[in-house]
């Protein structure tokens, strides 16, 4: 079993930084899309803690110091703002929501319906997001101080208290992120201290069959290009714990809508002071694109470090022949589960530590594939301390993941994510697409009798459409007929679940849905029978 450490609040670790090296450099933004030109800027960890105090105050002053941790949603424009506000949060006693950008308005209210949620704190530039979220429901709205303001050093505010005790606080709900459930709509995931903190513990887990964990490595790099959203659980989490709790610089780049395209990229590995990169399958499938990004990782990277859904085998093949590639297993639920480094050629395989995390591997029975396994929490008094399903959610003795894997031929340990039991989609930006949603708007038609909607791994989702037998019922242009359901679909879905009309494939006669022995759909079975179409399709209209 791994050692214990003494684990510190988020405030702490602040403390902490700020009393030995206040002028260590916290984070370095790019300046503007033209990196090249403008470079970055960087803020210290002094100026972080003065960021702090000033936001704190101003929640104290404009909104009270909450003795309930009352929610406060936080949106804004995607800077360090989200990492300062975490904080101060922590320091009035709020517990902060955030919410994706990629959310619909549906999303949004929703998740605020369910945590109880009446106030906004927004930066400049979102106002078309927020403005329509409070004409469905009254919120009280106040407009943060801008970057510039928070960090101005001129007139330093007083530090803001924040006297609680790991004991006292270390269950305390700090963030709200969320992930999407079967229903359709996201579920709210609450985080406390112990959530971020407990990546102390990674460091210190015995090596595994000769293997170190994996945040052994992590602590090889000084400075990392961040690429995941800073919005995000994963973002947030890397956002806080790299630089206070590891010392490592955080590396960002300019704000953009969407992810970043691979000119902007390109200009910010070339030209960053950084010697690891950390994100999502996207970002490192444009770099294996391309030779000259492909030769700035191998000079200046020690590892790249990703998660949030699978990287194509040449993708990776490509950069593990360049630079160590280290994968990471973890959800907005269960939070991240210890893991340790492989082999190199193992790139694709998860190492994980069946003891530290609680873990159990059920199988499960998956038609055309032997040897599928689901990924099981089981709690234990040594676990249940450790890994975030205990104190994330409402599951009492198990925890059913939902995330299918294949076991390694020879390896013990190793496992290779299959798919998600629960059918969501992976797409390639690694957002979670429920296509339950899309499905049962588009199945409303009376023409249609069975839709699956697909597209793990790509940008897009897509949609294959089985029309009912009876001739009668059937339109002239079955496509046009169908799209105010899409579209009816589309008002639902947040960004990543959008349907274009391009990507809609109608079944034929000759290849009839699968169907279950309930007589539900077989999701996979028909992604299967139909791949030749939809990868026509995609080659055709792009994915």
């Amino acid at each position: 079993m791994g050692s214990q450490v003494e684990q510190r609040l988020i405030p702490q670790a602040l403390a902490d930084a700020l009393a030995e090296k206040p002028d260590r450099t916290w984070v370095s933004y790019a300046i503007s899309n033209n990196v090249a030109r403008d470079g970055f800027r960087n803020i210290t960890i002094r100026q972080l803690a003065t960021a702090v105090d000033r936001l704190a105050w101003y929640i104290d002053n404009n909104i009270g110091k909450s003795s309930d941790f009352e929610t406060v949603m936080y949106y804004g424009l995607a800077d360090v703002r989200y990492i300062i506000t975490l904080i101060a949060g922590i320091k009035t006693g709020h517990s902060i929501l955030f919410c994706s950008h990629f959310n619909s308005q549906v999303f949004n209210l929703h998740l605020c319906k369910k945590t109880n949620c009446h106030t906004v704190m927004r930066t400049e530039g979102v106002e078309a997001v927020i403005d329509s979220l409070v004409q469905e429901r009254s919120m009280k709205v106040f407009q943060v101080p801008s970057l510039d303001t928070l960090l101005e050093e001129g007139n330093p505010p007083k530090p803001y208290p924040y006297t609680k005790s790991w004991r006292e606080a270390c269950d305390d709900p700090i963030s709200i992120g969320h992930s999407s459930g079967t229903t359709g709509l996201p579920k709210p995931i609450v985080w406390t201290n112990r959530s971020y903190s407990v990546c102390e513990l990674h460091q210190v887990v015995p090596d595994l069959d000769g293997h170190p964990p994996y945040a052994k490595l992590l602590l090889e790099s000084t400075s990392v290009y961040q690429t995941q959203p800073i919005y995000h659980p994963f973002g947030l989490f890397t956002g806080v714990t790299d630089p206070l709790y590891r010392e490592k610089k955080m590396v960002l780049g300019p704000i953009v809508s969407g992810p970043t395209p691979p000119a902007i990229l390109e200009q910010v590995i070339e030209h960053a002071d950084i010697d690891s990169l950390s994100g999502v399958p996207i970002y490192l499938e444009m770099i294996a694109k391309s030779p000259k990004l492909l030769d700035l990782v191998e000079k200046k990277l020690k590892y790249i470090f990703f998660a949030g859904g699978a990287l194509s085998k040449p993708a990776g093949d490509a950069l593990s022949a360049r630079v160590r590639l280290q994968s990471f297993y973890g959800a907005t639920e269960a939070g991240p589960a210890f893991g340790h480094i492989p082999d190199r050629e193992d790139w694709a395989w998860l190492l994980l530590n069946d003891k530290e995390s609680g873990l159990k591997w059920e199988p499960r029975e998956v038609k055309g594939t032997d040897g599928v396994y689901e990924l099981v929490y089981v709690k234990n008094p040594y676990t249940e301390k450790r890994q975030h399903v205990w104190w994330h959610t409402n599951s009492q003795d198990v925890h059913h993941s939902n995330d299918l894997f294949t076991k390694h031929p020879t390896k013990a340990h190793h496992w290779k994510f299959y798919s998600r039991a629960d059918d969501m989609i992976v797409t390639k930006f690694g957002w979670n697409v429920n296509p339950v949603v899309m499905e049962r708007e588009i199945e409303r038609h009376p023409a249609v009798k069975y839709a699956v909607v697909g597209g793990i791994g790509r940008r897009t989702v897509c949609a294959v459409i089985q029309l009912v037998d009876d001739a009668s019922v059937l339109p002239d242009d079955p496509l046009q007929s169908i799209l105010p359901m899409v579209e009816r679909g589309n008002t639902i879905m947040d960004a990543a679940g959008q349907l274009a009309k391009e990507k809609i494939i109608f079944g034929t006669k000759d290849k009839p849905f699968p169907l279950a022995g309930k007589g539900n759909v077989q999701r996979s079975a028909v992604l299967k029978l139909y791949e030749p179409e939809i990868e026509n399709m995609y080659v055709r209209v792009g994915d």
